[in-house]
């Protein structure tokens, strides 16, 4: 997703663009969130993480903000390397889903069903982030 020019963008690099800005907006949001809600961030952070509050709690927290927010914006910058950042944000979503959507660990029901269709959500946002790097790349080595 070569950098941005002062060309006059074809309407497949808009739609590329908005569906980028789509994919990433849940990050973004989320990262905002965090940044303002530092006590909210890291209650989140500890209760995925098993953390206690402390220094570590706050790095880490402090590290999911970061990628949130620094890996959306270069994958929407399009600077070389970009499709690393989409590759990072993949592996993080990964891991945050079997953290957060433990469908298996609860009885049947509405809660277990929720969970399973949010599990199976989040593995789509890894591989449409994996199919952003992969486009990115592309166009790195192209």
């Amino acid at each position: 997703m070569a950098a941005l020019s002062t060309a006059s963008p074809s309407p497949v690099r808009t739609l590329q663009r908005a569906a980028l800005l789509a994919l990433l907006g849940p990050y973004l949001i989320s990262g905002v969130v965090k940044l303002f809600d530092w006590a909210g961030a890291q209650a989140e952070v500890g209760a995925l993480t098993g953390l206690t509050p402390g220094p570590l709690l706050a790095l880490v927290a402090a590290g999911v903000i970061g990628l949130q927010l620094g890996a959306s914006a270069w994958l929407l910058s399009g600077q070389r390397g970009a499709w690393l950042a989409a590759l990072a944000l993949a592996g993080f979503t990964l891991a945050a889903t079997f953290l957060a959507h433990t469908w298996w660990q609860l009885p049947p029901g509405a809660d277990r069903a929720h969970a399973f269709n949010g599990f199976w959500e989040h593995i789509a946002l890894v591989g449409a982030l994996a199919f952003a790097g992969v486009i990115s790349y592309r166009e790195d080595i192209a």
